[in-house]
């Protein structure tokens, strides 16, 4: 789960509700890093009216990532239109934070470690001593945040921040600028719902035990990160599908919530706006691009011309 996390969409609505950790963790980088060159994939598609770019995020990156293209900048200055997975203005970010942090927090007579069993009890231990999580922190929070709040500690990389990333670095480049229109394929709502499930407590806790197990058996998590970065940094589609669609840490009932389903739910929406006299730039998380299933192999079986890999 935490491998999709970073590069299909939900660390765009995860970097929204970044816990203290997450927050701690960036404040330690030093000295900036040497500038890193990267040519991310790109694709093209063709509609009977518009043209469409599509471009894979990674939605923390390090600083001074240098992936600009002067084939993206072009494609930039060429759209009118730029579409994410959620509308990325700050309203939205501030309205998703304070409704979604109404649901975060157990009731005060209620500790999450009161609702675990003993096996449950001896992974928690293990998994605290493993990430050097806060467990006074941690024992507050509903199941589902609690999930994501270990595996972000556990994978943590201070040299990665979601300031950096791909949709907040586009949007920062484009928003100010004029005649621009923005689109979004999903609502932070429906990201949230994707996340949380359908917010029934002992599904939660089941969620939360199958976290426990993986982060106790999963291998370094800086090194999974760096390969991700180094694939997505090369253009390698190859080593990205193997990474995020092919994955097998990745259930199928979580693959086909969170990758296939949102894809095959965004291929009317682009042909839509295929019909419409525009040119838009498309960025959403890398693994929704990449595979048989991504995005641009889509587009391709329901007859349209898509250039790139």
């Amino acid at each position: 789960m935490r491998r999709a996390l970073i590069g299909i969409g939900f660390c765009v609505l995860g970097a929204w509700l970044a816990t203290p950790a997450a927050a701690g963790n960036a404040a330690k980088i030093g000295d900036a890093p040497k500038i890193t060159v990267a040519t991310p994939a790109m694709w093209t598609v063709h509609g009977p009216k518009g043209t469409a770019y599509l471009l894979g995020s990674i939605h923390i990156l390090p600083k001074n990532v240098n992936w600009q293209t002067p084939q993206i900048l072009a494609a930039m200055k060429r759209a009118d239109t730029f579409v994410f997975e959620v509308k990325m203005d700050e309203e939205t970010q501030e309205a998703a934070r304070e409704d979604i942090g109404q649901k975060q927090i157990l009731p005060l007579s209620t500790s999450l470690v009161s609702l675990f069993d003993e096996d449950m009890r001896n992974d928690f231990r293990q998994v605290i001593f493993k990430t050097h999580a806060d467990p006074t922190m941690v024992v507050y929070l509903r199941p589902w945040l609690a999930s994501m709040h270990l595996e972000g500690v556990e994978g943590s990389d201070p040299r990665f921040v979601a300031a950096e990333g791909v949709d907040n670095k586009i949007y920062a480049m484009v928003s100010k600028r004029k005649g621009v229109q923005f689109r979004a394929f999903e609502t932070y709502q429906q990201q949230f719902q994707l996340l949380v499930g359908d917010g029934n407590l002992q599904h939660e806790l089941a969620k939360l035990r199958v976290t426990f197990k993986k982060i106790l058996a999963e291998k370094d998590h800086q090194e999974t990160l760096d390969e991700i970065f180094a694939a997505w940094a090369k253009g390698d589609t190859k080593e990205l599908t193997k990474q995020g669609p092919d994955n097998p840490d990745m259930s199928p009932d979580d693959r086909k919530a969170m990758l296939d389903d949102r894809n095959h739910n965004w291929i009317p929406q682009i042909v839509a706006m295929l019909k419409e006299k525009h040119t838009y730039f498309i960025t959403v998380g890398t693994f929704h691009l990449v595979g048989p299933g991504g995005v641009p192999n889509l587009l391709r079986a329901a007859g349209y011309t898509v250039d790139g890999p």
